[in-house]
């Protein structure tokens, strides 16, 4: 093992470390060779140096990311719904005295122009094979022609978003509950009812925001009204 090493300092430094309470090895010596002697001895213990604290890293700045732009969300619609069921017997015997081969598709569209006002000042047929056909002031014209525009290959006027919906559904045992509203689109009359059928499901949905709850009730019954009396569509 090393020995430990030794301090040069004179007897009297030495006891006037001890006194003092000063360790001689931080004290510098003056004398031959760097002996401490009494005069070097400070009257009070040295202070040791505190260690330089080491100084902490910059902290690492790290960009905001950059924020999504805005992406515009179009509004939820609060749509509603009412249901009606239509007896059809009535129709079916008008159209047989009537001797036409008349289907009841027309009379379908003129009662929701009837009963719709404002709302149905053009109609949007959605035809059950595809494709769609829109008739302005339907309200106005004899269910022969209305017959006649809704067999056209083509459009019988431009599409109107604003136009209402009418279609029919020529299926059995099915009750419409729920339907949906094209975009701008703001009253819908579904019809599900076959050919030879008894009764027909009318389903009528609209936008409350445009339409008023009460408003769509009222065009619901009077569209059933007008079909179970057919002599009324042709006043």
């Amino acid at each position: 093992m090393n020995a430990p090493l030794r301090t040069l300092a004179s007897p009297y430094a030495k006891r006037l470390a001890r006194e003092r309470g000063v360790s001689l090895a931080l004290v510098a010596g003056s004398g031959p060779n760097g002996r401490i002697v009494a005069g070097d001895v400070p009257l009070t213990p040295v202070a040791v140096p505190a260690p330089v604290a080491a100084e902490a890293p910059a902290p690492a700045v790290v960009p905001a990311p950059a924020a999504a732009p805005a992406v515009a969300v179009a509004p939820a619609r609060s749509i509603s719904a009412f249901a009606a069921t239509i007896e059809l017997a009535p129709l079916a015997e008008f159209i047989a005295a009537s001797g036409s081969e008349l289907t009841i598709d027309a009379f379908l569209i003129r009662a929701a122009a009837r009963t719709a006002g404002a709302h149905g000042a053009a109609i949007r047929w959605m035809k059950a094979e595809g494709g769609a056909v829109t008739i302005p002031r339907a309200v106005a014209l004899a269910p022969t022609e209305i017959a006649r525009l809704i067999g056209t290959e083509g459009e019988a006027a431009p599409a109107s978003d604003a136009a209402m919906v009418v279609s029919r559904l020529a299926v059995k045992g099915v009750r419409p509950v729920a339907g949906g509203l094209p975009a701008g689109v703001t009253l819908r009359i579904l019809v599900v009812a076959g050919d030879d059928a008894a009764t027909a499901e009318a389903l009528i949905v609209h936008d409350a925001d445009a339409i008023a709850e009460d408003e769509a009730a009222g065009i619901i019954t009077r569209f059933r009204d007008l079909i179970e009396t057919p002599l009324r569509l042709l006043v």
